[in-house]
């Protein structure tokens, strides 16, 4: 089993989601931490999940519809991306560490699946979702 590894996307919690995850003993960064603060701001979505992708990055998206969105299902695709995203797009990055720890076995085992993929994290679990990509 390959050890899986996580970026987190600017709009997830930051410092107080990475921190809760690396607490719990996860391999985790902010976009900040890896590409640095001006340049993770300027990143855009596809810009940042192709890179993600190419340091065998697992990306934490706040948002499911990247499954969707032309250029990021298109980005995903294109770059074999494994991308889980939180359902509800409203929550707290303490609701958002609370489903990460809930579910940590399945999440971590998505290291072992073909990418691409897109999946919903919510309290349900895991959901693998559509991408609309060519």
């Amino acid at each position: 089993m390959r050890r899986a590894r996580f970026l987190l996307d600017r709009s997830v919690g930051g410092r107080p989601l990475v921190s809760r995850l690396r607490e719990a003993g996860w391999d985790a960064r902010t976009l900040a931490e890896e590409y640095g603060d001006a340049v993770a701001q300027a990143m855009r979505d596809e810009e940042w999940i192709a890179a993600g992708t190419r340091s065998g990055y697992i990306l934490l998206a706040k948002d499911h519809r990247v499954a969707v969105r032309p250029l990021e299902a298109q980005a995903i695709y294109m770059n074999d991306a494994r991308v889980i995203a939180f359902v509800h797009g409203d929550i707290t990055a303490q609701e958002m560490g609370d489903l990460c720890l809930q579910h940590e076995a399945a999440v971590h085992r998505l290291a072992d699946v073909q990418a691409p993929f897109v999946f919903s994290l919510g309290r349900g679990g895991l959901r693998r979702r559509k991408l609309y990509a060519p």
